[in-house]
């Protein structure tokens, strides 16, 4: 950078800007947000952010868990319950995320994870209650997304 004017007369060099999300797409952090506005199930919700370049949002603090509460109800004018990259799909109770990023926050709602009737295995944000907190859920039911992505 600190040579550009001298390879490029007349060109005044700048700081490098941050980089920037993609069209349709959230900055929050280092990461950028896609909501999927159809409803799909989880594995199909997954697919779907795989082909744009990312996975179904990892949450890793509070502060994130409310940006994704507020980037949904901001796109839907609501709280809706939408799909984020949490499963314990390999072995029951031991929850990743589907970026393969460490597992290191978790907001469960009162009583959560339940495992209800032995089928709930992907996570949710469970927004359109009054807690809206994380819930496990059965993968095979439609729900909105959230995809995320590194910068």
């Amino acid at each position: 950078m600190c040579c550009t004017s001298l390879l490029f007369p007349g060109r005044p060099s700048s700081p490098r800007s941050s980089p920037a999300c993609p069209s349709g797409w959230t900055k929050y952090g280092n990461r950028c947000f896609y909501f999927y506005n159809s409803q799909m199930n989880w594995a199909s919700a997954e697919r779907a952010c795989i082909r744009l370049g990312g996975n179904l949002a990892s949450i890793h603090s509070s502060s994130e868990h409310s940006f994704l509460k507020a980037l949904v109800r901001s796109k839907k004018g609501s709280y809706q319950r939408t799909w984020v990259g949490g499963h314990d799909a390999v072995r029951e109770g031991v929850w990743l995320w589907s970026d393969g990023s460490k597992f290191d926050y978790t907001k469960w709602g009162s009583g959560e994870p339940n495992n209800l009737g032995g089928k709930e295995h992907c996570m949710e944000i469970n927004i359109a209650g009054s807690t809206q907190h994380l819930n496990d859920e059965v993968c095979s039911r439609n729900r909105f997304s959230i995809c995320a992505k590194n910068l």
